[in-house]
């Protein structure tokens, strides 16, 4: 977590990692913040190249690298980070 108790989400958006789910990933974290009014506590960060790209999609969650996961995963790992916050 970081200090200010802002979950921050890196995702690479590099063409391997969009195409292989990040974009998904993307429209569907955007969706769960809006729709959670939890925009203030996470911090949705861009990168063009994480340097993984055989194992995209790649994403971090508070410093944490994570690769391959869905936009269902990647949801419930936000979800854990924000209630590990509290």
């Amino acid at each position: 977590m970081a200090e200010n108790g802002i979950v921050t989400v890196e995702l690479c958006m590099g063409s391997s990692c969009f195409a292989r789910g990040n974009s998904q990933v993307l429209t569907e974290i955007e969706a769960f913040l809006s729709d959670n009014n939890l925009e203030d506590k996470v911090e949705l960060v861009g990168h063009l190249c994480l340097n993984k790209c055989n194992d995209g999609p790649n994403i971090t969650i508070d410093g944490v690298p994570y690769s391959g996961l869905n936009a269902e995963r990647v949801i419930e790992t936000i979800q854990n980070a924000l209630e590990a916050n509290k």
